[in-house]
């Protein structure tokens, strides 16, 4: 119920309107008191706490205008009605200027009365809901949540969390409900920051205001959700729709916030940021991407964003850079678990590096490329414990680039990639089946689905580059047109056995593209898929 205080110096006045507003028998209102002018009307609403004040204009000691001056000051909140006999222009104005809700002639007519408050009624209850949807969380309300958020997220990190529990993130205000995720770490470059400023302060206090930056701009841009990894390090998930600019956008929100870090605290800071990628399950790839993105730090430096998309060209660049033949060997020798042949194709590839490489610098970030490639294999077999033990892939890497001599390169480096031989070739994973035989059973069990050559690689553990030479070896064809023979020969069957029509066919083998699967039809049987069912008949008819 709302409560009302009626002021008036006549008590006839102020028991009529009580009685009149308690026989309305709505339930709203309340009258709580009465007072007979303006200082007793004050003390009353210290002690009552009225929502509405119903009050008279001429009174002795203070009168209705004093009164509601002080009470705009004193009670904001309070909504003042005031009820005059004098018809004058003045109090009007003067009653408006200082907020009155509504300014009602004497005597009072009752309709008039209940128009009034329950155009109050309706303000106050707005009021109340606006308040209650604003009301103070209990103290430690927003640290159990950030906690809650954290645990989750850091379990979809590690695939520990199933993605239907997503939904606990939205009934705790982190709504994750967008088709695709990505993953961004943002690291401190604590090399670049002034060391007494390191050491007086906490480090905690750097990746809190990291955090706390980075959640900022991902409120204002995104979907997503930022908390502290390390004393370095501070991770982003990202929840972003299903579209082109995606990427591009992505890449200019880490560029925004490199750029803010230095603008805002004079701290640089590197980002390694994994691809966008579709579904919750897919969220402990794109942070491992990430992870494997922010390693080339080591490579090329800090203070830039570093996305694993450009990173896996640079990959591809250093296969290009490497002899056709090297790579491919060294990559066949690293899978088949050869480690005397892995050591010496080492031995070859650094001394054609050193030979030809224009600097120190150059043969480094080369030798760094191959360790964080087969450092991301390894990951993919869980492989990583076993071939670098106690050691990090960074510590690796710096070791590796503090040597200045070839000798000492060749030997450290044969030693590291012979030992990931070693593992392959004591890998549960790689042994006890075919690995070529599991990728023929997939490739019939999902020939209809759009394929590709990493997809089925990843199926059989094995590295695309690897796995599509030693497919060529086994079955003398690649992967595409061994797919292709399948669904070309599953084509085939339905024209002669069926009057299906061609589109329906070529899209039940997988061929979204009518027009497509004409050509590739024809290259493969040298006649169009109309003509093949029609000679196909002619011969069962002449059998």
């Amino acid at each position: 119920m709302h409560r009302i205080l009626i002021v008036d110096d006549e008590t006839i006045f102020r028991r009529g309107l009580r009685k009149m507003i308690e026989s309305s028998g709505s339930g709203v209102w309340e009258v709580v008191g009465e007072a007979k002018d303006g200082y007793d009307a004050l003390e009353q609403i210290e002690q009552l706490a009225p929502d509405v004040l119903l009050t008279d204009i001429r009174m002795p000691r203070m009168d209705g205008i004093s009164l509601q001056q002080i009470v705009k000051e004193r009670f904001p909140k309070l909504r003042v009605i005031v009820l005059s006999g004098y018809d004058e222009f003045t109090y009007l104005q003067q009653s408006l200027r200082h907020g009155v809700r509504d300014y009602l002639m004497k005597p009072v007519e009752r309709e008039e009365l209940f128009h009034a408050l329950g155009k109050l009624a309706v303000e106050l209850d707005a009021a109340q809901k606006e308040q209650e949807s604003h009301a103070p969380e209990p103290p430690d309300a927003a640290r159990v949540r950030q906690q809650v958020s954290e645990h989750l997220v850091a379990g979809l990190l590690r695939g520990e969390v199933h993605a239907s529990e997503l939904a606990l993130l939205g009934r705790i205000g982190r709504p994750l409900d967008e088709p695709c995720f990505a993953c961004m770490i943002i690291k401190l470059d604590k090399d670049a920051l002034d060391q007494d400023r390191y050491a007086k302060a906490d480090p905690s206090l750097f990746q809190l205001y990291i955090q706390q930056m980075v959640q900022e701009l991902l409120d204002q841009k995104a979907k997503g959700f930022a908390f502290v990894i390390s004393d370095t390090e501070v991770v982003a998930l990202i929840n972003v729709k299903q579209q082109p600019q995606a990427e591009e956008e992505l890449t200019l929100m880490s560029a925004s916030i490199r750029k803010r870090m230095i603008s805002l605290s004079n701290l640089t800071v590197t980002i390694g940021l994994g691809r966008i990628l579709e579904g919750a399950d897919s969220i402990p790839q794109s942070f491992a991407e990430a992870r494997i993105a922010l390693l080339h730090r080591l490579i090329v430096g800090g203070d830039r964003v570093l996305s694993y998309s450009q990173t896996r060209q640079s990959h591809h660049e250093l296969a290009l850079d490497v002899k056709e033949w090297s790579w491919d060997l060294l990559e066949t020798a690293i899978y088949e678990g050869k480690i005397e042949e892995t050591q010496q194709l080492v031995r070859t590839f650094i001394t054609d590096l050193c030979q030809h490489a224009k600097s120190p610098e150059t043969i480094h970030q080369q030798l760094c490329k191959l360790l964080i490639y087969y450092y991301e294999q390894a990951e993919k077999l869980q492989l990583t414990k076993a071939w670098l033990g106690d050691k990090t892939i960074q510590s690796a890497m710096l070791e590796l680039c503090s040597i200045t001599s070839r000798a000492e390169l060749i030997d450290l480096c044969s030693r590291q990639l012979g030992r990931l031989a070693g593992c392959m070739a004591k890998s549960p994973r790689q042994q006890g089946s075919d690995p070529i035989e599991r990728a023929l059973r997939y490739v019939k069990q999902h020939y209809r689905q759009p394929l590709t050559l990493r997809d089925v690689a990843e199926h059989v553990y094995l590295n695309p580059a690897y796995f599509c030479t030693l497919f060529k070896q086994r079955t003398g064809k690649s992967l595409v047109e061994y797919w292709t023979d399948l669904r070309i020969h599953e084509a085939k069957k339905q024209l002669s056995s069926s009057n299906e029509k061609v589109t329906v066919i070529a899209e039940s083998i997988g061929f979204g593209n009518v027009r497509h699967f004409n050509r590739v039809f024809k290259n493969a049987t040298g006649a169009t898929p109309n003509d093949y069912r029609e000679q196909a008949r002619a011969m069962i008819g002449h059998s």
